[in-house]
């Protein structure tokens, strides 16, 4: 079912006025585009595991994480505390990756964002939709008392993990006995959600509900734990392959007047998108990007000039110095002015005492103040890794399947990295 023009008009009018809570499912959090959901590809991994151990269990449920967790702990030697560590190792793999409905996402004045997967992935789409204020918390059903957070706002969205963060492998909820304490303890208030999290829920809010498989019996209870009422406005995804059984359907509509849609998913998100953008008249500001590249990578900063070209964009590197002009003057200024800053890594770009004493930490700095996105681009294979302050960079480019960082030279065809690193600047500039 798609939604009619009250119901659209209804969602719009609710984001506009800020009082729209958006909650995703582990649907959302996927390995890329059209593939598979992380937790699902975490599944998959871990069932081949089960292979090498032996270990018994159905291949029709290789992609149910929580029952194939349940089938992981019957190893031996196996421990309560290897799913959090094989969760940790797993997302940690994956950190970085942002997929399109996680960017249009970000894109709206959202203020409060539930995810049910312990990734961060739409953490990071807030910060590169310029969100740099952006709140990370989640629950931890182990702990006695829980963290303060602040009032989210549209500029200062809060990001809340209701279960846990593979950054914390204690908070997470894998296996199905993790499930059973979860509900139990946020049922019982022990540790309670945080009170101004809570406050966050009521009646004249809509919620949005995406990527969820609506047969899992524990959102149940964790739906009446958020103190959703009858009289909210809820609109939910479903999947259109029929897989929610009518009873289902009726309890949530019957309960919590729950409105189900069954379009795609990543058209819907699209859809709203688009509809948001028409509706708030929002246009594409035309931003200021800098490149800081050695003199011996200029062949890659000249290309990646001009593949950026088509964006609408200002882009400007110390080449473009005009006659007259001061070239570290003009350099500063421009980065001062940056909305984005390209820094084109290679071994010279590492050795460069220039780029090293004053054009690097100038970058650094407009990131830590939150002025600019900066992105590093690899172009030559080089120990980029090596800089800590660089590895933590919300993006690093080119990618390359699950490879972050691909440098330009080793792609066999360098027009596809260009394509990709200029595909993520567009998503940056809306």
């Amino acid at each position: 079912m798609s939604l009619k023009r009250r119901q659209w008009n209804n969602l719009l009018e609710a984001l506009e006025n800020g009082s729209c809570i958006v909650l995703l499912g582990p649907m959302v959090s996927t390995v890329a585009d059209g593939e598979l959901p992380l937790a699902a590809q975490f599944a998959k991994e871990l069932s081949e595991t089960l292979e090498d151990e032996e270990v018994t269990f159905d291949q029709d449920h290789e992609h149910n994480l929580t029952y194939i967790m349940q089938r992981f702990m019957t190893i031996d030697g196996v421990t309560s505390s290897d799913p959090g560590y094989e969760a940790k190792k797993f997302y940690e793999k994956h950190d970085g990756q942002i997929n399109s409905i996680q960017k249009m996402i970000a894109d709206l004045p959202v203020s409060l964002v539930i995810n049910t997967s312990p990734d961060d992935g739409i953490v990071q789409a807030l910060k590169q939709a310029g969100k740099y204020k952006t709140i990370h918390a989640w629950y931890n059903y182990h702990q006695e008392s829980y963290p303060e957070i602040e009032l989210p706002t549209a500029e200062a969205p809060l990001v809340y993990n209701l279960f846990g963060h593979y950054k914390d492998p204690q908070s997470l909820v894998l296996t199905e006995s993790d499930q059973v304490e979860f509900v139990s303890n946020v049922v019982k208030d022990q540790p309670p959600l945080p009170p101004k999290l809570l406050r966050q829920f009521d009646s004249f809010k809509t919620y949005l509900f995406l990527g969820f498989d609506w047969e899992q019996w524990n959102l149940r209870l964790i739906l009446q734990s958020l103190n959703l009422e009858k009289e909210s406005n809820i609109l939910a995804h479903s999947r259109q392959d029929g897989s929610l059984q009518n009873k289902t359907r009726n309890f949530y509509e019957s309960s919590f007047r729950f409105s189900f849609v069954t379009d795609n998913i990543a058209d819907f998100v699209k859809e709203l998108h688009e509809k948001y953008s028409a509706r708030s008249g929002v246009e594409v500001a035309q931003k200021k990007l800098l490149i800081v590249a050695d003199p011996k990578d200029e062949s890659f900063r000249d290309e990646l000039h001009k593949n950026l070209k088509p964006l609408p964009l200002e882009s400007w590197h110390s080449g473009l110095t005009g006659a007259g002009e001061e070239v570290a003057e003009t350099f500063k200024r421009r980065m001062e002015s940056a909305d984005i800053i390209l820094l084109l890594v290679s071994a010279d770009f590492l050795a460069s005492d220039t780029i090293y004493n004053n054009e690097w930490p100038m970058a650094l700095q407009r990131h830590q103040d939150k002025k600019s996105n900066v992105i590093p681009i690899i172009t030559r294979p080089c120990n980029w890794q090596q800089l800590k302050e660089l590895t933590q960079m919300p993006s690093i480019l080119p990618r390359k399947n699950l490879e972050v960082g691909k440098a330009i030279a080793s792609w066999e065809n360098q027009d596809d990295a260009y394509q990709m690193i200029v595909q993520d600047i567009q998503e940056f500039l809306k």
